[in-house]
Order: C-alpha cells, then sequence, then structure tokens
C-alpha cells in the first residue's frame, strides 16, 4: 500500500509533533507501506522521510523543480518526481496513493487533504483518507466542516469518510476496512 502523508514544512512548536511524526512512521514500517510525500527536507516533511528511510521503507518524493532549486529536496529518497507545479504535485501524489494522512501542517497541508476530500465527495476516487488528529489539532476545522453541514453545504456521509483519529493503528485498520461513500451527485439522485 502506498500512503500519501501530508505535513507540515515546519516543525511546529511543540515537540510531540515531531515524535509523534516518528511514531505514525514506526508503525507503518512495520506494516510493510511505502510513503508518498512532497519530497522537501524541511520541517516534518524531513521527519517523515528520513525516518522512514532510516527504517528500509520506499518513499517517493514528489516537488516542483522550483522548490528543488531552493535545496528544500530530500536528496535520499527512493524515487522522486519533479514537476513543474503545485498542482501537478497533488495530481501526482493522488495518482501514486492508495489512501491519504494529513498529519499537522499548515496552508498546504490544509490544501492538498482538501483536495482529497473533494474528490471523494465527487466520486473522482474512493481512496480512504485521514485526518491524524494530534492533540485536537484538527479540532476546529472539523467544527467548520460540521456547520458546513449544519448550514446545508456538505452531506454528512462525506464528513463521515473522512477518518479522524489521534491513534494510526486505528487509522490504518480503518483503511483496510473502507467503504468509499456514494458521490454527492448519487446522494442527491437518492433524496
Amino acid at each position: 500500500m502506498n500512503i500519501a502523508i501530508y505535513c507540515g514544512s515546519n516543525y511546529g512548536n511543540d515537540k510531540i509533533y515531531i515524535k509523534s511524526a516518528k511514531e505514525v512512521i514506526g508503525f507503518l514500517a512495520k506494516k510493510e507501506v511505502n510513503i508518498v510525500y512532497g519530497g522537501s527536507n524541511s520541517g516534518l516533511m524531513s521527519i517523515i522521510s528520513n525516518e522512514a528511510l532510516s527504517l528500509g521503507m520506499n518513499v517517493t518524493g514528489v516537488i516542483t523543480h522550483k522548490l528543488a532549486l531552493k535545496e528544500l529536496e530530500n536528496l535520499n529518497l527512493t524515487e522522486i518526481y519533479k514537476v513543474n507545479n503545485i498542482r501537478e504535485r497533488k495530481a501526482k501524489m493522488e495518482e501514486l496513493s492508495d489512501a491519504f494522512i494529513a498529519l499537522p501542517g499548515g496552508f498546504g497541508t490544509l490544501e492538498e487533504i482538501s483536495e482529497v476530500f473533494t474528490s471523494i465527495q465527487i466520486g473522482t476516487h474512493t481512496k480512504p483518507c485521514a485526518l491524524y488528529n494530534l492533540n485536537g489539532y484538527y479540532d476546529k476545522l472539523i467544527d467548520f466542516l460540521q456547520n458546513c453541514i449544519n448550514e446545508g453545504f456538505l452531506q454528512q456521509e462525506h464528513l463521515d469518510a473522512v477518518i479522524i483519529s489521534d491513534d494510526i493503528r486505528y487509522i490504518y485498520q480503518a483503511f483496510e476496512n473502507y467503504n468509499a461513500p456514494k458521490s454527492k451527485w448519487e446522494l442527491l439522485n437518492v433524496n
């Protein structure tokens, strides 16, 4: 299984983010999965990739030419794809991956996982995705999404399809047992 991990290019203010990123990779290494990520050697992205490599995992990076020129590229990866822009980066990561996990991060992480959520909602793919909700990091986002449901802009089935947990074991098991929801259009035709 190829699992895309979206996460910050910063380390965060609490050392628990680094510790937890290493724990996530340690667990996934035992499951013999491959990691797909943004190709950078900075922040949590460096922790994810370097920890995975140290445990003998295959790590595929997808980075833009511009970011690679800024010396942000991890040069030790199993495989690297260099693309022209962020849109191509997201598309390539989605193509290469069987499942997606968002660890803590900022705008980029939120944009990447949101695009995967949207793909599930409109039926572009049926791959599982998760928010690794360490320390309640994504609680306010979850509250916002629940408000989208309350206001009629999102369907409960699509939020329920997002795996939300601070336990990588639970997330992995949910990936193995995942059943994709019907697309937005199929649900609208049912009602």
